[in-house]
């Protein structure tokens, strides 16, 4: 989906170490 594509290079998720949702998916 776009809005994956989107998070993924557009916002990385401050509150997350700054990784992005698809780089925290991964890690679990």
């Amino acid at each position: 989906p776009d809005f994956i594509h989107y998070y993924n290079t557009e916002r990385p998720h401050m509150g997350l170490n700054m990784k992005t949702p698809l780089e925290v998916i991964t890690s679990y």
